[in-house]
């Protein structure tokens, strides 16, 4: 008899690097149907293009389950090998496709021009030189703009550096917003200087990046550590950078300052606290787990099928991909038996259904 587990073994969300999983997409054979940014073949859709929703780990997980059978079918047709994700390999897929669809919300270069200006960059930050009588950097020598980690870095160490010229010019301390940021990055990756620079997502393992953030201070005021109902809502690498200009006006004249690397642990951090994933209800979870039938068997135990709420670790969406890769073939046989329908889950959906499985865990 087919038994669906799941791993226990991750007791939090993994972070995921944008390098391995560009290794994953190819070693796996994703690259014989897919493409990301028109990278590999054009048979099934292209992941590097913005679906016009909010990329997260559960919706990532959603799309999977969804097209599961008719990519199952493509593999046999193909006689491709059928790939053997991780929730490792997941996380690594997700911060790949991150990535390449960065903050993952439309940018329009012209706002973003708009935004250079209005917000005042321009008066200092010249696009291939220092502006006139400024010694600030020009965007030609921008590393940041593909990679939100390091802009993150870059935007909260810079502000502080930037109080007194603003206070020179009498400018107040602008404030930004995510879509601004967006905006913006659209505008300075279409410009000659920095095409053809690769993006990047790769968070740090969570365990330092928590006790970095103690080390930090940041714990001081920032709802200590990040407990389960202290947890922030969801966010995105743009919010993340926004906040952190926004914020850094505010520190004084001593903030803290954070490297590339430091940053890179506070988010793998936050990232294990769900800041990158949807929260989800185990109330709903409930419902989603009677409605997509998955209490037929989850719920009989002469199905050999494990009862999977009130785990004793959470479960997150990234193992739901490996379970769907390991295991989903052989469910979807069985539900063939009992004249069940393959289940198809939005990302609201799947986050409630992961939530309700860990109810036990948290």
């Amino acid at each position: 008899m087919f038994v669906f587990s799941l791993s226990a073994s991750a007791a939090v969300t993994l972070p995921g690097d944008s390098g391995r999983g560009k290794q994953v997409f190819r070693s796996q054979n994703c690259i014989a149907c897919h493409s990301v940014n028109g990278e590999g073949s054009r048979s099934a859709p292209d992941l590097g293009k913005s679906t016009g929703r909010g990329l997260t780990p559960s919706s990532m997980a959603g799309l999977m389950w969804n097209h599961a059978p008719a990519m199952w079918s493509a593999i046999e047709k193909r006689g491709i090998a059928k790939p053997q994700l991780t929730e490792q390999d997941a996380a690594d897929l997700f911060a790949f496709f991150y990535a390449a669809r960065y903050f993952d919300r439309a940018g329009d270069a012209a706002r973003g021009k708009q935004v250079f200006a209005s917000k005042r960059c321009a008066d200092c930050h010249g696009l291939s030189a220092p502006a006139s009588g400024s010694a600030a950097t020009p965007v030609s020598a921008w590393k940041a703009v593909g990679d939100p980690i390091a802009l993150a870095a870059e935007m909260w160490n810079h502000a502080p550096q930037m109080l007194p010229e603003f206070a020179r010019k009498g400018i107040p301390h602008p404030q930004i917003t995510a879509q601004d940021l967006t905006d913006l990055r659209v505008y300075l990756q279409s410009l000659p200087q920095q095409r053809g620079r690769e993006p990047q997502f790769s968070p740090a393992s969570e365990a330092t990046g928590r006790d970095l953030y103690q080390a930090k201070g940041c714990a001081a005021c920032h709802q200590g550590n990040l407990a389960p109902e202290n947890r922030p809502a969801r966010g995105i690498p743009g919010d993340l950078a926004a906040a952190m200009w926004n914020h850094a006006g505010q520190m004084g004249k001593n903030p803290v300052t954070l490297d590339y690397q430091e940053m890179r642990r506070l988010v793998g951090y936050l990232w294990s606290v769900q800041y990158f994933e949807e929260r989800g209800s185990p109330a709903r979870g409930n419902q989603v787990f009677i409605k997509k039938n998955c209490a037929v068997c989850h719920n009989d135990p002469s199905s050999g099928a494990p009862n999977l709420a009130g785990r004793s670790t959470p479960l997150y969406a990234f193992g739901m991909v490996d379970a769907l890769w390991k295991h989903g073939p052989a469910m979807r046989n069985q539900m063939q038996g009992k004249m069940l329908p393959w289940p198809r889950f939005s990302g609201t959906e799947m986050a409630d259904l992961t939530a309700y499985f860990s109810t036990g865990a948290r």
